[in-house]
Parts: structure tokens; sequence; C-alpha cells
């Protein structure tokens, strides 16, 4: 603060603390008392109580302490029925000496209470509080290396009963997570302070974490809010701040001798926030994902500058919440080429939910670093088809080329702490390259799709050099356990790492591992279609005629079994004869990679192989399979999927598979239908109520099709209700969240 400014301050508060009537809502712990090794040891001391008593006794003051304790704690301290009380976060609130309890029901939180307690006893130094109407778990004591492992256990039990009960919500405060009604926030302490205080009453809102940004955001424009800098900086809606309890408790003294009479001189006055820089720099970002493609970016030239269209997908729609919630930035390619002698152009597009950024690829990187090594090498390493794997040393050096350009254009939108999320195996040694770069703030990587087993990994070359870079990552998400468990004998096998439960430590770094399924967001799957979407899919069903549908949808690649599951189709009318006529494949077919070789060989060959089983079994008045070379909407996708007998989701090798999750959330509870699914897709460790079946034996994947298309409607009502908790249990949006407060708990 300099000389100039320090007057206009002191001036200020002076004329809050003189106002009548005056309202002052103070937090407790971390504000006005220390941060303790446990909860029940931070306590306010004699000193506290009595500077709250002397505040709470002058005229025209309301002094209201507003805390997440539960009420009978608060009352063992602040006595004096002159003080307010709020506690567990507003479920409770005593003014004038009487307490006004919520009308809440806390029966759901006892079984939740039991599964928190047994993962508390697992994880040393975990402590859980239970209150009247929220559940509390603090992690403070938790050795910091193992922090990211128990958050990882205990959000997959929150999100679970999050599921089942829509009421209540996640918190989350400084070390601690809390499980609370979703209508109880600090929030209502304002109104409540303002109407005792009576007209014209202006206040000032102490706090420290982001429950206190409840009541920050619900303060009026000429209150003030100050945020207690007790943990490492976040964004706040305060424009004040203090460090620690006792420059609070300066700022009440000084409060309480100005309206004693008094003319105390201020030892510590609240110090104003920096404003905001303008999102354009963006170095002050919170959050940076990357990932290779951003959301169906289109760059375009002309007066209009440079635009993009929605895009409502799964990955999208899991990390716009995130990103909202956290000022976040996308970083990514524009999908653009330019001549390798062309300047490569960057920018950023704001958009109403987040801004994006971006950046050209040179042609030489599309062609040895896109095409080459990620879906020529990795791709099918890491998907297990050893024979279609591609080494070459022009791939590996545009790999890491890239990784320098894409670090460097990062470096120029965040500062060197902010949290960096990751996404896929594009994109495997950035946390590498942005340590190199002085980057400290936690990185976090998830990979789509499987990581392979050590036999296979190792056929890369670079094996060693991938995964001492990946381990520059503070946390590594996978879909299954199996997938973690390739990831750890890799790393043991190649490298001088040491690996523990779900953590490796290598170079001095805790890296955490866990599996993270990713999920989708099932309600959208059930929003009424527009009429045009259902005539459509029924002209469609028109011309299956009385035929059952068995339905595919995948992205045409040589990994999801195309070939295979038609061949298994024709072999079912080979040996179950009575079929024929009675059941139809439609399989959907969305375009992919069009441009490179071995993707237009897959389409001839699966055109080839529909033209001859068509041939063989078809009739004047029944087409076994018709196949959809075409993209489909969300919207028409869901009809599909509801419309179908069975849902035949059969990859030789995938990542996770969200058609089969997509598939289970559309259909009728009442008549559904059932999934067919490959045991080798990711979804199959959750989804084990589907049929799973071996997409290699054409035989028996026909056994298994024949076996689910005579499944009776009590079975399939009973697989249905089973999948179907399965897919809720962890939507988009919970995944992202789990992952990103998984990995701010690894700073």
């Amino acid at each position: 603060m300099t000389e100039g400014e320090r007057p206009v301050q002191t001036e200020h508060w002076m004329a809050i603390a003189r106002h009548t009537p005056l309202g002052i809502l103070c937090d407790l712990d971390g504000t006005l008392v220390p941060f303790a090794s446990s909860p029940e040891e931070a306590r306010p001391d004699r000193d506290a109580i009595s500077l709250i008593e002397e505040l709470a006794a002058l005229p025209g003051v309301v002094m209201a302490i507003v805390s997440g304790r539960p009420r009978e704690w608060l009352e063992q301290f602040f006595t004096s029925p002159t003080i307010s009380l709020v506690a567990e976060h507003g479920a409770a609130r005593r003014g004038a000496g009487a307490w006004e309890l919520a009308a809440l029901d806390p029966t759901p939180l006892a079984g939740l209470t039991e599964e928190l307690e047994e993962l508390a006893r697992r994880h040393p130094g975990a402590l859980l509080e239970r209150k009247t109407s929220t559940v509390a778990l603090h992690y403070r004591n938790v050795r910091r290396g193992r922090r990211g492992e128990l958050l990882v256990e205990a959000y997959g039990i929150i999100d679970r009963f999050l599921t089942r009960h829509p009421a209540y919500e996640r918190l989350e405060g400084i070390l601690v997570t809390e499980v609370r009604p979703a209508s109880v926030k600090k929030s209502s302490a304002v109104p409540w302070v303002r109407d005792m205080a009576g007209h014209g009453a202006r206040l000032i809102a102490f706090g420290d974490d982001v429950t206190d940004e409840h009541m920050f955001q619900a303060l009026s424009p000429q209150d003030d809010a100050i945020v207690v800098r007790t943990a490492e900086t976040r964004r706040t809606y305060a424009r004040w701040e203090l460090e620690g309890p006792d420059e609070v408790r300066s700022v009440l003294r000084y409060i309480h001798g100005l309206r004693s009479g008094q003319t105390p001189i201020p030892v510590v006055l609240p110090r104003e926030i920096a404003p905001t820089r303008s999102p354009s720099i963006g170095i002050d970002r919170d959050l940076l994902v990357v990932s290779n493609r951003l959301p169906d970016f289109r760059h375009i030239e002309g007066d209009e500058g440079v635009e993009r269209k929605k895009n409502v997908g799964g990955l999208v729609s899991a990390l716009e919440p995130a990103l909202r919630a956290r000022g976040g930035m996308w970083l990514g390619w524009s999908g653009r080429t330019v001549p390798d002698t062309d300047t490569v152009e960057s920018g950023v597009i704001d958009d109403r939910t987040a801004q994006l950024a971006w950046f050209d690829y040179k042609e030489s990187w599309y062609r040895d670093y896109y095409s080459g090594f990620c879906n020529g090498t990795l791709w099918p390493l890491f998907h297990s088809f050893p024979s279609r794997v591609t080494l070459s040393d022009k791939g590996w050096d545009a790999y890491k080329e890239v990784h320098e350009v894409i670090a460097e254009v990062a470096s120029g939108h965040i500062g060197s702490r902010a949290m960096i999320w990751v996404h896929d195996y594009h994109l495997l040694m950035l946390a590498n390259v942005m340590r190199r770069r002085g980057h400290t703030g936690p990185m976090g990587h998830f990979l789509h799709i499987p990581f392979p087993s050590l036999d296979m990994f190792s056929m890369l070359p670079w094996a060693a050099q991938i995964l001492d870079a990946m381990l520059d990552f503070d946390l590594l998400g996978f879909h299954t356990p199996a997938h973690v468990a390739n990831f750890l004998s890799c790393a043991s096998s190649l490298l001088p790492a040491k690996v523990a439960d779900d953590v490796v430590s290598h170079r001095g770094r805790i890296t955490h591992v866990a599996a993270m399924p990713i999920g989708i967001l099932p309600d959208t799957f059930q929003e009424p279609p527009e009429p045009a979407i259902v005539e459509e899919i029924d002209g469609l069903m028109r011309a299956l005629g009385e035929s059952q549908l068995v339905l595919g949808v995948d992205r045409l690649d040589y990994t999801k079994g195309i070939p295979e599951r038609l061949i298994a189709f024709g072999r079912l009318l080979e040996m179950f004869p009575e079929w024929r006529g009675k059941v139809s494949l439609v399989q959907v077919s969305v375009p992919s990679r069009a441009d490179v070789p071995l993707y237009a060989e897959q389409r001839a060959s699966i055109e080839t192989i529909v033209g001859r089983i068509n041939g063989e079994f078809g009739e004047a008045a029944w087409v076994p399979i018709r196949y959809l070379y075409r993209s489909y909407s969300k919207a028409q996708l869901s009809q599909l999927y509801r419309a179908a007998r069975v849902g035949y989701v059969t990859p030789l090798r995938d990542g996770m598979n969200l058609v089969a999750k997509e598939y289970v959330a559309a259909q009728d509870p009442e008549n559904p239908g059932v999934l067919l699914l490959s045991q080798f897709a990711g979804a199959a460790v959750e989804m084990r109520d589907a049929i799973l079946t071996n997409p290699y034996h054409a035989d028996g994947m026909a056994r298994d099709l024949d076996r689910a298309l005579r499944v009776d409607l009590p079975e399939r009502k009973a697989r249905h209700g089973k999948l179907l908790a399965s897919v809720q249990r962890s939507n988009a949006v919970t995944w992202a969240e789990g992952f990103l407060d998984a990995l701010s708990a690894c700073r």
C-alpha cells in the first residue's frame, strides 16, 4: 500500500466501523481461531470470547459467529445471549437467545457415515466429524503423499451417495470435504443478520474458506467482505484480505475501540485485493485444460474473426462446469494446418463458459506427430495391436517438438502455480516439459485409452523416456484397475522407481495413480425429442418391418471390432435360422480419419462383409444388415438406443466405451433392451450385468447374441435396473470434479 492509499483506506474503515446499524459476521476456524491438528482442539480462547462478547454488547451492533460447527459445541463458548450464532453452515441459528432449526432429515447420512468411518480408519490421520445435518471428512493430519489416494476413495463413496440423494451436496473446505443438504449455506446468515440489525444496516463478513464465499457473494455493494488468507491464494468474492486470525482480532478491536468512543491507532487494517487482470492476459487463471483438439473447433477467417461451433459431447459436458467454476481455459489444436514455412499462429476465443486457446499445426506436425506417432504408434500399441504399430525416429522427434510448442503456448496463459489437467495419449510428456520451464503447480493427466501390458509397452524404443516424463505429473488417471496395474508394472520394471499401492516414487517426486472411470450425463438421454427426430427414427423402424433391432454405434476404427461383429451376426443367422426375417442389425459407423489409407481399407472391408451377408441371407422384404456411414446427433442416437432390443457394443479393445452407458441411459425402464458388451471394453468392469462376450470368437458371440435376443422382460428389467444404477453412480460432471479435487489435494 502506498502512503497516498493508506489515509483513504483508514477513512473507509473508520466510516464502516462507526456506521449504525452494523452487522458483523465472523467465521470461526481459520478466521477467529487458528487451525489445530483436529477440529476439537481448535477452540476459541478467553481473549477471542471476550472480544466477541464486548462487540455484541455495543449499541447498534449485531455480532454473529457463522460456523460449520454444531450448535452444542458453539454454545459451550459463546454463552452470552447477545451473541448471534449460526451453526452447521446455517442449519441452526440462534438470535435473541432462541434457536431456529431448519427442517432437515439427517437419516440418509447414517449409511454414508459408516462408509466414511471405515475409510478413515484405513487412512492414518483422517478424521470423520458427524454433525446433526452434515458429515465432514478432515484430512489435515493425513500424510501429504497419501491425501490424493484418500480423496479418490472418498469421492467415490460420496458421489454414489449424492446420486441416490440429490438433495445433498459435497463442499470443499481447507483440508476437509463435507456432505450437507444443498439447501443449507452460510449465505442464509446474511439476510438474517441484516434483518436483526435493522433498516440501513451495513455488514462486514470475515471468512477463510470456500464455505464463506457463499456468504461473501450474498452481501450487498455497501457491505464489505474480508477473506482471511490461511492457505494458498484462491479466487474470492471478497474485496479485502487479512493474514490469519491475529489480524482479524486486531481489526475487531479497532472496530470496538471506535464505537466505544476511543480513537485507536489501527495496528492493521484490511488490505484491498488488487483487481483481477484482464482475462486476455490470463496468467492469474486457476485452471488450464489441455487436449489435442478443442471441442468441435473450427477456424474461420473473415469479418467476424475466429468463431467456434457449440459442442455438447461427453468430455465437453464434463469439463464445462469445472472450467466455469474456476474461471479456467481450454487449450488445444485449432484443427488447421499451415505450411512449414509459415509462422504458427495462436489465439484466444472468449466463450460464455470459459476461454478457448488455440494454436495451428505445421503440416509436418500433422504428418509426423498426429498421424505418425500419436495414431500410427501410440494408438495401436496402447490398444494391443502390435502388427499395426509403426516406429520411426522422425515421429518420435515430432512428438517431442510439439510438446515443447504446446508448453510454450500454455506458459503464456497461466502462472507457474496454476493447476493443469492434460488429456490423453497425445500429451503424455507435457508435465515434464512444463516442469523444466519452472511450473510448480499441480498437474494431472487422464488417459482415455487403455494402458498396455509390460510386454506390449516394451515394444516402444522410447518407453522409459515416456514413463519418466509421465511421472512429472502429480496425478495419473486411468479408466480401470487393470490399466493402473499395467502402468505400475511398467514403471517398476523399466525405471528405477518405487511402487507402493497406487503411488509411484521417482526422482524425489510422488505421483498418485488411480482408476477413475469416466461417465456420461444419463438424464440427457431421456430428454423428449423434437417431432422431426421422432419421425426420422420411426421411418427407419418402419423400414425394418417386424424385425427386432440390434444396434451398433461406433466411430470407424479397427479397435471397435465392426467386421468381427458383422461376421458374428452372419453366424447367428447360420446357427439359429429361426432369426432370419425376425432380426435386423443396424450398424452406424461415424466417419473417422477418412484421409488415412488404413481407415479407408477398414470401411471397404466392412462394406464387403455387409454385401456378402445381405446377399446370402436377404429376402425381398427383409435386409439383414443396414450399414449407415454417417453421424447422428445425441437426440437421434437416444431414439435409436431406445428402439433397439439389443445394444451390440463389442470393441476388440477400448479404454471405456461410453456407447454402452448411453445405451443403458436411453432405455425405457418398463421395456428395456439388453446390452451385449465386449469383455475387453473398459465399461465391462462396471457393467457386469450386461451380457459379456468375446468379440474374437465369432461362434461364441453369435450364441451370446441369440441369448440376448431371448431374454424375457423380467430379466431385462432386472439387468437394466442394476446397469442404470451403475451408470448413475458417477456421471461426467462428478468424474471431472473428482479428478480436480484429487489433483488439488496433491499440492
